[in-house]
């Protein structure tokens, strides 16, 4: 099945570079401007790309390269001078001609876009983690959006393993895109079975153009997540369909963004034969969101708080349980205890040596010292715990995650104790009494 939003990767990485024959552009242009006419997914602009490419100037141009890949490279540049869409390029790449050749003289078209982007089970079909964080929070490390056909499965049996968490966090900050069929199974767990229309295609071909609209599933294999507070990440190389996923939940208002703004590359690519040695990736569909008329082509997606990719996580965590925290629940006290951690953890404070050195002393019978450029709680002759500073007040043992120290500070910030918080007990003050 073609991949309609494709995945924004660095095709024709490996090229096999040779002289140019002196009749390559010859043979090349026309029929490049003849699919990109009849064929560029937005008609104005098709026609202002093929019309450069006809010309005279350009042809002359064109012949200046000495190689293949050269003559390759120029034209993707040119051409990107009039659309600068990231899914438009010339590839010089004999190999992939001969399997798009194979892929369609045995019927197998519409099941092959992109063979960089095929997918395998070796790398699981993208979904790199899920896991139950510390609070009941959810999280799926989706790095690809598979074909459903392939990676349902694994998606099924993901969401069973999420299906009792509080909130859900998706990170799509590695994601370069895939299969928008995928995009549309992920976004069905997130409501209800009534449908909801997710986005429109505009496609064109041989000059006509044809859309169609994509709806949610009125059936899941497995939990629904309706009413699951869902937070999505982003970064900067998050492209294609992990955009799709992102701007349609968040122009549906069912996901909170949070990251960075996105590649932006809305449009889809099919992969077509020039000659046997290019291949010309042509965007022939665009999507477009219902709700905006509009999509996230050259733009990206905005998310809600901006902040940069590698704190995204510990702020989508913290907001998480800020929210459920505040909720009455049956787990409200553990999102409760769990709060402060995580929020400590996206300050992303840096303890200094000074800061370090007034945490050292004893507590009574307890005391706080540095070993080995480690920091360590110890009671009486008990082992001792390593622990970390997460900000000015916050300490977390390492080995285990349900006691943690708070230091108390007089109103010259001095620290005068210490408090021992345990899950589900009070809170014990233990006084300074002296330095080591």
């Amino acid at each position: 099945m073609i991949n309609k939003l494709g995945g924004l990767s660095l095709i024709g990485a490996a090229f096999v570079v040779g002289h140019a024959q002196a009749d390559t552009c010859n043979d090349i242009l026309p029929t490049i401007s003849e699919q990109l006419a009849s064929t560029y997914v937005i008609e104005q602009t098709a026609h202002k790309l093929a019309n450069k490419l006809s010309s005279q100037t350009f042809l002359k141009q064109c012949q200046q390269h000495t190689n293949q890949a050269q003559i390759a490279e120029f034209i993707t540049a040119e051409l990107n001078l009039i659309a600068n869409d990231k899914h438009l390029s010339l590839v010089y790449d004999p190999n992939w001609v001969s399997e798009l050749s194979h892929y369609k003289a045995g019927d197998q078209e519409h099941a092959f876009a992109d063979k960089r982007n095929m997918e395998t089970p070796t790398d699981n079909y993208g979904f790199k983690k899920v896991e139950l964080l510390d609070g009941n929070i959810g999280y799926l490390d989706l790095r690809v959006f598979s074909d459903s056909h392939l990676g349902g499965e694994t998606l099924e049996n993901s969401m069973k393993f999420l299906q009792f968490a509080d909130a859900i966090i998706i990170d799509l900050r590695f994601n370069f895109g895939g299969s928008p069929f995928m995009v549309t199974s992920l976004a069905s767990y997130f409501f209800d079975k009534d449908t909801v229309e997710l986005t429109r295609f505009e496609s064109r071909s041989n000059g006509v153009v044809t859309q169609s609209q994509d709806w949610t599933s009125p059936y899941v294999p497995g939990p629904r997540f309706a009413n699951t507070p869902l937070y999505i990440l982003t970064s900067e190389n998050s492209a294609s369909a992990a955009e799709g996923f992102s701007y349609a939940m968040k122009n549906l208002q069912r996901a909170t963004l949070i990251g960075e703004v996105t590649a932006g590359a809305a449009h889809a690519r099919s992969a077509n034969i020039v000659n046997e040695h290019f291949v010309l990736t042509l965007p022939t569909l665009r999507p477009i969101d219902p709700r905006t008329n509009d999509n996230w082509e050259n733009t990206g997606v905005t998310p809600h708080r901006l902040v940069k990719s590698d704190l995204a996580l510990n702020v989508a965590y913290a907001e998480a349980l800020d929210k459920l925290r505040n909720t009455a629940s049956n787990n409200q006290v553990l999102h409760q205890w769990v709060y402060p951690v995580v929020k400590a953890k996206s300050s992303q404070f840096v303890a200094t040596p000074a800061h370090l050195q007034s945490i050292i002393g004893r507590y009574g019978k307890r005391r706080i010292f540095i070993e080995n450029e480690k920091l360590y709680y110890q009671y009486l002759d008990d082992p001792a715990y390593e622990v970390h500073v997460l900000d000015k007040q916050l300490l977390r043992f390492s080995a285990f995650s349900d006691a943690r120290l708070e230091l108390v500070t007089d109103k010259k910030n001095k620290v005068t104790g210490i408090k021992m918080h345990t899950f589900g007990q009070e809170a014990k003050m233990y006084t300074k009494t002296g330095t080591l």
